[in-house]
């Protein structure tokens, strides 16, 4: 749906969708790579990679909570919360990726075998079943931080034309101040 917009409200309404990708680059991406780097095979120090992402994920979330509350720009405020519906999706992810690798290493204490070769100096070895939970819990965040990825950017590319999904209504409802709905052919047709 296309809604009456003033540029002001464009640039305010893409900030949060760009807090977003800029999570996903510096802190999934970088900082993932800056760890692998520096914590030498200590898998506890990706525990910061969800730490500090929640937190830009509250931030969105209280943005969005306060914006809504005001009732300055319902179309600010809609996607505020709509990159904060995304942000939800990457702590499910997190809750997901944690149990995975909760009941893998669980599995792989309770096996036994199944232990494979770490190939480091000092012949030591782990569970298979761990790396394969490892790299599963790995697999759900990626996917999950790269489609809410692709979906941030293309909610930039709608901003700049005034469209938001009309969907985004259940959960940041309009007022009578809200921005005027943009009539057009195609949202006659999808009426």
């Amino acid at each position: 749906m296309q809604y009456q917009v003033s540029d002001k409200e464009k640039y305010q309404a893409k900030l949060p969708h760009n807090i977003f990708n800029l999570n996903i680059i510096l802190v999934h991406l970088a900082a993932a790579q800056l760890i692998l780097d520096l914590s030498h095979g200590n898998h506890a120090w990706f525990l910061l990679i969800p730490f500090v992402s929640s937190l830009i994920i509250f931030y969105l979330y209280k943005k969005a909570h306060t914006l809504n509350e005001r009732g300055d720009s319902w179309f600010v405020a809609a996607n505020w919360t709509l990159a904060w519906r995304r942000g939800r999706m990457m702590l499910i992810s997190y809750v997901v990726a944690l149990s995975v690798i909760l009941i893998s290493s669980l599995l792989g204490s309770l096996s036994g075998g199944l232990m494979m070769n770490d190939f480091s100096a000092d012949d030591t070895s782990s569970s298979i079943i761990e790396k394969i939970g490892l790299f599963f819990a790995a697999a759900v965040i990626f996917f999950t931080a790269l489609i809410n990825f692709i979906l941030s950017g293309i909610s930039i590319y709608d901003v700049s034309k005034g469209e938001i999904d009309e969907k985004i209504e259940k959960y940041a409802p309009r007022t009578d101040t809200s921005n005027s709905v943009i009539l057009t052919e195609a949202n006659n047709d999808s009426k």
